[in-house]
């Protein structure tokens, strides 16, 4: 099995489990404990884990955000049913911001049916999979963030300032009573796209719910519509 895979593998058990150990690890990746105890290292560098006596537990570091990757690959069938019931909401001839969350990516096959519909996004993997889609597009431009392959900063936000949506689809790190994120940046963008779109769609699958992070985004009573499971 290749490394990445195992990283990722690592990090989705211990997100279930909270805390695996070194054997139990071995059975679930077909792994010499060598090669399990180097990579919960290397993790654990990263600032991802803590090493246990005979295994680790997840560090929950609200200043790290997790590999794309593995964001990408959890929760899949719940936040595809969470973007089929948010792409309901689309009408022919609307413009959206849909952000650059790993939930919102799976809105893109829902959009298909929508005649000159125009989605502006700051995840340039979405405009990539829009554009080979044919479905008209603006990526935001801005500063690449690297483990999130998100494009955020003044550049991005003043984009999005000149334009004016019907609707906001995003996501977040987590909500209470607020919606908040482990990313000052992702809120900023977020933050923007909302004051320039006249309806707010949230979508979050369970995952989320009654976790708090440091940058709140807005109070769940201020948005037009929660889709969550």
């Amino acid at each position: 099995m290749l490394q990445i895979k195992r990283h990722n593998d690592i990090m989705l058990l211990l997100r279930e489990r909270k805390e695996i150990t070194v054997k139990e690890l071995c059975a679930a990746l077909f792994s010499s404990p060598a090669t399990v105890r180097r990579d919960l290292c290397e993790l654990e560098e990263k600032g991802l884990l803590k090493r246990s006596f005979g295994g680790a537990v997840l560090v929950e570091d609200y200043s790290n955000q997790l590999p794309r990757d593995l964001r990408y690959r959890t929760n899949i069938q719940a936040k595809k049913n969470l973007c089929a019931r948010a792409a309901a909401l689309i009408h022919d001839g609307d413009t959206i911001f849909v952000d650059a969350s790993s939930t919102t990516y799976f809105l893109a096959p829902y959009l298909k049916k929508y005649k000159e519909l125009t989605v502006v996004t700051n995840n340039p993997s979405l405009s990539l999979l829009l554009s080979e889609m044919k479905i008209h597009n603006l990526c935001t431009g801005g500063e690449m963030l690297n483990d999130s392959v998100a494009l955020v900063g003044r550049d991005a936000e003043r984009f999005v300032s000149r334009i004016r949506a019907h609707k906001c689809f995003f996501s977040a790190r987590g909500y209470t009573d607020f919606i908040s994120d482990s990313s000052r940046p992702e809120r900023d963008i977020k933050e923007e796209m909302l004051a320039h779109a006249a309806h707010s769609v949230f979508l979050a699958d369970a995952s989320k719910k009654g976790k708090d992070y440091p940058y709140p985004i807005m109070s769940l009573s201020e948005i037009d519509e929660i889709i969550e499971e």
